[in-house]
């Protein structure tokens, strides 16, 4: 076992992980039904038909869009910020190899 920190940058964005992918997902996925649920917000009208869509459909609608607000935070942010330490780590190695040899 080593005794040293190692950090694969590379490997966490294309790896198993594949954090920029499962990032980019998340946000475009969010952005798509953050537009669809926009367009059709007034999709039940009217009357009758308007409050039985307000009160069946929307509260459901409300809770699947918090959902996926945080499932963006979660994927998104988190999946930016390992990468950003991941190279943070790669970088501070670096800079600590070269001064050791220099």
């Amino acid at each position: 076992m080593s005794d040293r920190l190692q950090v694969d940058v590379a490997a966490l964005a294309r790896g198993g992980a594949n954090l920029d992918q499962w990032s980019t997902m998340a946000n475009q996925l969010a952005a798509r039904m953050r537009s669809v649920t926009a367009a059709y917000r007034d999709a039940g009208g009217t009357g009758e038909m308007g409050e039985q869509f307000d009160t069946n459909y929307r509260p459901g609608a409300e809770k699947a869009m918090e959902f996926l607000a945080m499932l963006e935070e979660a994927v998104g942010g988190y999946s930016d910020s390992t990468l950003k330490v991941a190279r943070k780590f790669g970088d501070t190695n670096d800079e600590a190899d070269g001064a050791a040899r220099g």
